[in-house]
């Protein structure tokens, strides 16, 4: 009887501990679970806004290229066909993707339109005490967000004064950019996100049934606004709110729309006036943490199953033996079931793992391409400048330049391909100083933006190194670039470059003031980033191909904390003896 008592006193508390490290399994797994869901949160939140300001960014320019086109200007001057105008306008939206371009005088009378019936503007008038008119006549650019009056779409308007000969705008060009035409261009994504503006209305959204629906009571008061009419928006699905581990969990009640239970990551996007919000599934994440926990308990239990056998064999050996065979079958049964519930969840696991993986490298190799790719959007608008002007000759050089940067974009692909690839490079002899001249001209518009001064004496001679001038060239503009990424927080904003000659090579060496380096031993491992995730933050790949691109060379790149702050980088390269080699 006592040694019965016993054995019930510990059975009871083998099951209270296995209770206990059952619950902890589940919440430890969900934990970890949710703070992968909220990492790859963040990182859809900064994809979606990127890929929104890059889409207006293009538009941005619209207003900035028509106020100074000379038929533009000649409207305010008396001299201009307004129907001329009319069809620059229409041509302009069908090659652009805006939905409409006006032109207004001060008084906000429409002079020229891209939507005309029977010849005339379908708009006459505009209220020039709108907040993005009185913004271009103030002479910034006027952007803003709002539900059309006339087409009641949802609809960015961006606007720039036009100067004749006055010292103050004569006029505005109005920009009309249709919001669902810019969601429409958006990948197919299963994860649901919007554009919250201060009211909390979604105002740009890749969930159509979302669009200006306001989370929280209709009652509640609206902030004093012009984007939209109160009838105009709705209320925001219904759901119950909680927080899980520290992550705000929203359970939907009656909508398919977005999912049943979401984890919630906002994010607030100064550029946009807009708070971005993500709504990110929490099915296989839960999923995972139930299939860990039942791993778990089947192990306890096999565990304390085995223990009460061998405590019962010391007790009756002889006729309990046919039971515990049959028991230890039942539980091998149960435990390859457990383990096989588990091979499946670690299979989704990794699926997620690769997805994201695969999220970084494109946003690492959009980083290496974002400095071509600007400058063919510059030399393509000067071009167009050019062709207004009717300067063939000088269009063709930026056209030329455009198939130039197409090149190096072709070679930088070819080079990521190389670095994994270990192909084999032409090495010719360049102009070292050539290069970095072409270099910092590329890099000229974010130099000037961000107030750099670079220190650089170039000789009057050439320098010949033997090298690959678009890979080097990639080399000292990835160089510039970490130095203004480092020194984005710096008053003190320099960038020293200098080349020195020994007897057979050439060494030069890209010093700045910003951060310095936090391990200058790993910064050319691949992957290695002490920078964010996205589409234009890079992801570590930018001075490892860099270290391969000097290697396959012959050279050899280092770097180094400078003691009065920053950080230094040194290439050595061959120096060019009149022998070509490969």
């Amino acid at each position: 009887m006592y040694k019965k008592s016993v054995q019930n006193i510990y059975a009871i508390l083998y099951v209270i501990l296995s209770s206990i490290i059952v619950t902890g399994v589940y919440f430890y797994s969900l934990q970890l679970g949710l703070d992968r869901l909220s990492e790859t949160a963040k990182v859809r939140i900064d994809q979606s806004s990127d890929r929104l300001l890059e889409q207006l960014a293009s538009f941005k320019q619209l207003p900035n290229l028509l106020s100074n086109h000379p038929k533009v200007i000649e409207a305010f001057e008396g001299n201009s066909d307004i129907k001329s105008i009319n069809e620059l306008l229409q041509s302009t939206v069908f090659l652009s993707g805006s939905e409409q371009i006006l032109i207004i005088n001060k008084s906000g009378k429409v002079i020229a339109s891209s939507k005309l019936v029977l010849g005339e503007p379908t708009e006459k008038t505009i209220n020039p005490d709108e907040p993005y008119v009185q913004a271009a006549l103030n002479g910034r650019l006027g952007y803003f967000y709002a539900v059309d009056k006339q087409s009641l779409a949802r609809t960015i308007f961006i606007a720039r004064g036009i100067y004749s000969s006055s010292l103050s705008p004569q006029g505005v060009v109005i920009i009309k950019v249709d919001v669902p035409t810019l969601e429409y261009q958006w990948d197919v994504d299963d994860v649901s996100l919007a554009f919250f503006d201060a009211n909390n209305v979604a105002f740009i959204t890749n969930r159509p049934s979302i669009a200006l629906r306001r989370i929280g009571s209709l009652d509640e008061p609206f902030l004093e606004t012009k984007h939209y009419k109160k009838n105009q928006i709705s209320k925001f699905f219904d759901y119950k709110k909680s927080t899980v581990l520290n992550h705000t969990i929203l359970k939907f009640l009656n909508t398919e729309e977005l999912p049943k239970e979401s984890l919630i990551l906002s994010k607030y996007i100064p550029r946009l006036e807009m708070t971005t919000q993500v709504f990110m599934s929490t099915q296989v994440t839960k999923f995972s943490a139930r299939v860990q926990a039942g791993l778990t308990a089947a192990i306890l239990f096999a565990l304390g199953s085995g223990l009460w056998s061998l405590w019962l064999r010391r007790q009756r050996l002889a006729d309990k033996l046919a039971i515990e065979e049959a028991a230890n079958t039942r539980l091998e049964a149960r435990v390859e079931k457990r383990t096989e519930q588990l091979k499946k969840a670690q299979f989704q696991l990794v699926q997620a793992g690769k997805l994201k993986a695969l999220g970084e490298i494109s946003a690492g190799i959009s980083h290496e391409l974002n400095q071509p790719l600007a400058a063919m959007q510059n030399f393509s608008e000067n071009g167009a400048k050019m062709l207004d002007l009717n300067k063939i000759e000088d269009a063709r050089i930026n056209f030329d330049l455009i198939g130039t940067q197409i090149n190096r974009i072709t070679r930088i692909i070819k080079s990521l391909r190389a670095f994994a690839r270990k192909e084999k490079e032409t090495i010719e002899a360049i102009d070292l100083q050539a290069v970095v001249k072409e270099s910092l001209s590329l890099s000229k518009s974010r130099i000037d933006f961000e107030k750099v001064k670079i220190e650089w004496h170039p000789e009057n001679k050439q320098i010949m190194v033997m090298g690959g001038h678009v890979r080097l060239q990639q080399v000292v503009i990835n160089l510039l670039t970490n130095a203004l990424d480092s020194m984005k927080n710096k008053k003190n904003k320099k960038i020293f470059i200098k080349i020195s000659k020994s007897k057979s090579n050439v060494i030069m060496s890209v010093k700045d003031t910003g951060e310095g380096l936090i391990d200058p031993g790993r910064v050319f491992e691949p992957f290695y980033s002490t920078k964010e995730i996205g589409a234009s933050k890079g992801m570590g790949l930018g001075l490892s191909i860099s270290y391969g691109i000097v290697g396959s060379f012959g050279g050899e790149m280092n770097c180094k904390n400078r003691k009065s702050g920053g950080a230094e980088f040194i290439i050595k390269l061959r120096k060019f003896d009149g022998k070509m080699l490969s």
